[in-house]
């Protein structure tokens, strides 16, 4: 009896009649194994905000950080001699964002200050915490620093008492920039609300470096907001070796300038006799009068220790005047 075909069968014997016929229909009442499809690679696709692009190539902002790290360095060095106390101060993060961003993400009210930086144009922002600028204050005025409870504006008393710690982070800042630009400082307004005071436009791209600053059991953060229109000028200046201490080549008046600092450093020189070994017993048990058997013989050079390492050889003899000196005779080199 002749095989009637299914519709499926009958599908599957078309296909394989358009593509040459090289695929026979199948014989049994299962499909036919279609073959496996290769796999289409997948593109890499990289995030872009369009809203909100990177100014700052990263090469900047590695300089940015060591830069800013160092300030922290310092300032809690400085800081500490100020109160008189101990405190730390540490670089958290340096990161880009628009300057509303930057407005959302502090408090209201706090220690808000708009820095004029001459002669570059335009100010940066400066915002302290209230967290740590009462316990600083008093701490200032001979209190114990502790943390406050319930937040408040700063009165025009206490703003005047905390400009002595604001003058020394400037003065830090100040210091941080000199490998870039030799900038001024100086506070061109303050507020208590982050909102009274524009730096920049809302949607502009400001790096924003938040410190965190530790002083016994108080906690806060310091956050500085740098535009990135400000950096435009100076972008060719930031170079990651300006930052390290080294540079590539060091021109003659700074080798010689090292060279003469080098000199003025002081050593301690003394002649030694090496080669003696006892145990601590016999050197407790030592007694005027007592002889102690020495490694070399008696007309045997001396070695010249410079800060306990031996540098040359030499005898001991007395001068003119009946002090005793030493004779070089050789460098360790030489010997």
């Amino acid at each position: 009896m002749a095989k009637i075909l299914s519709q499926e069968e009958v599908d599957a014997l078309l296909k394989s009649h358009a593509k040459g016929g090289k695929e026979p229909p199948s014989s049994g009442p299962e499909k036919a194994s279609a073959k496996p499809k290769k796999a289409v690679p997948q593109k890499k696709v990289s995030l872009y905000n369009f809203r909100r692009p990177d100014r700052v190539s990263r090469e900047q902002m590695r300089s940015l950080h060591f830069m800013h790290d160092r300030f922290a360095r310092n300032f809690s060095s400085s800081l500490s001699a100020y109160l008189r106390f101990i405190t730390e101060v540490n670089l958290i993060s340096v990161e880009q964002l628009s300057y509303q961003e930057f407005l959302l993400s502090v408090p209201d009210p706090t220690c808000f200050n708009a820095i004029s930086l001459r002669p570059l144009e335009g100010a940066i922002a400066m915002e302290i915490n209230p967290q740590l600028v009462f316990p600083i204050i008093d701490k200032m005025l001979g209190g114990p620093g502790e943390p406050v409870k319930h937040m408040r504006t700063m009165t025009d008393i206490e703003q005047s008492i905390f400009d002595g710690v604001l003058k020394l982070a400037l003065d830090d800042l100040k210091d941080a920039w000199k490998g870039i630009i030799d900038l001024d400082f100086k506070v061109q307004a303050r507020e208590t609300s982050p909102q009274l005071i524009q730096i920049v436009a809302p949607n502009e791209v400001v790096i924003l470096i938040v410190f965190e600053v530790k002083m016994a059991t108080v906690t806060g953060m310091i956050n500085l907001a740098v535009p990135s229109i400000i950096l435009e000028p100076v972008a060719n200046k930031f170079d990651q070796e300006m930052f390290t201490g080294y540079k590539k080549s060091a021109t003659f008046e700074e080798a010689k300038l090292l060279v003469e600092s080098i000199k003025r450093c002081k050593m301690a020189v003394s002649a030694e006799i090496r080669g003696t070994v006892l145990r601590l017993a016999d050197v407790l048990n030592l007694q005027a009068g007592d002889i102690i058997q020495l490694a070399k013989r008696y007309d045997a050079p001396l070695d010249l220790t410079i800060d306990e390492i031996p540098r040359m050889k030499g005898y001991v003899a007395l001068n003119n005047n009946q002090k005793r000196v030493f004779q070089i005779t050789s460098t360790t080199e030489e010997s």
